[in-house]
C-alpha cells in the first residue's frame, strides 16, 4: 500500500514542479489580457453605403456551364444522397427527389411537405436560380428547411447543376 502512495505522491510532486517551472520561465510581460478591436475606416463605411460605387459581379453562365463536368457534379451529388433521391422513382426522403429538377416548378412534388418559404417561392428551378440557391440555401430562401451549408465555388455549383440537368 505504501508503494502505491509513494508513487502517487512522486507523480504529484513532478507535476507541481512543472507548474513552478512554467511560472518561473514564462514571459507574462508579453501577454496582454483582452481582445484587440479593429476599427473600420470611415471611408470604407461610406463607400459600402454608397450603392452607386458597388458593382455587382456579373457571371457568364454560358461559359461557366459549358466548362461544367458531369463527373464532378456526380461526385458533389454524393453528399446530397442522404436527403434526396436522384432516380426516376421520385422517392421522397428527408428532402424532395431531384430527378428532373432543372426547370421544374419549386415545391411541385405532391408527396413532400415543403416549407412555407419554398411554397411561396413560386419560381421554376432554372439553372440560374439553382446556382444562387446552392450557394447558401438558408440565405437565398429565408425560412427553408434545407440545412445544407451550400457550395462556395461557382464551378462546383455549375458541375452539380449540369449533373442535375442530365437527370431526365
Amino acid at each position: 500500500m505504501n508503494k502505491y502512495f509513494l508513487s502517487l505522491m512522486s507523480i504529484l510532486i513532478l507535476f507541481q514542479s512543472f507548474k513552478v517551472a512554467d511560472e518561473i520561465f514564462s514571459n507574462k510581460k508579453d501577454q496582454k489580457k483582452g481582445y484587440i478591436i479593429l476599427e473600420q475606416d470611415k471611408e470604407e463605411v461610406t463607400v459600402a453605403d454608397d450603392k452607386s460605387d458597388v458593382k455587382e459581379e456579373k457571371i457568364d453562365y454560358e461559359s461557366l456551364f459549358s466548362k461544367a463536368s458531369l463527373e464532378g457534379g456526380k461526385k458533389i451529388a454524393k453528399q446530397c444522397v442522404a436527403c434526396h433521391s436522384f432516380d426516376n422513382s421520385l422517392k421522397v426522403k428527408v428532402g424532395p427527389p431531384l430527378w428532373g429538377i432543372v426547370n421544374r416548378n419549386a415545391a411541385s412534388i405532391s408527396d413532400f411537405k415543403y416549407s412555407d418559404a419554398l411554397i411561396n417561392f413560386k419560381k421554376a428551378w432554372s439553372k440560374e436560380e439553382l446556382f444562387y440557391f446552392l450557394e447558401k440555401p438558408k440565405d437565398y430562401i429565408k425560412g427553408t428547411k434545407m440545412i445544407y451549408k451550400g457550395l462556395k465555388k461557382p464551378s462546383d455549383r455549375a458541375d452539380l447543376i449540369s449533373y442535375l440537368e442530365s437527370l431526365k
